[in-house]
């Protein structure tokens, strides 16, 4: 997150209200959520699983490709 320059807030926004979900066959969850960011749209992409009872984040990117990913 610190390297992309993401916030936990956004994160943790995107995670409770996504946009989108959707799940692979590793049980891996892709969330997607659109935001605005200086009047531009932006797409948050963050991807996650469970192990037992825990909800592990694997990566998260920032994109302005919103019509490509979404």
């Amino acid at each position: 997150m610190a390297e992309r320059s993401i916030s936990t807030s956004a994160i943790v926004d995107a995670l409770r209200n996504p946009t989108r979900v959707l799940y692979d066959v590793d049980n891996r969850l892709l969330f997607k959520k659109l935001y605005k960011n200086k009047d531009k749209e932006r797409l948050l992409l963050i991807v996650a699983e469970m192990e037992k009872e825990i909800f592990k984040v694997i990566t998260v990117i920032d994109t302005s490709k919103v019509k490509k990913y979404l």
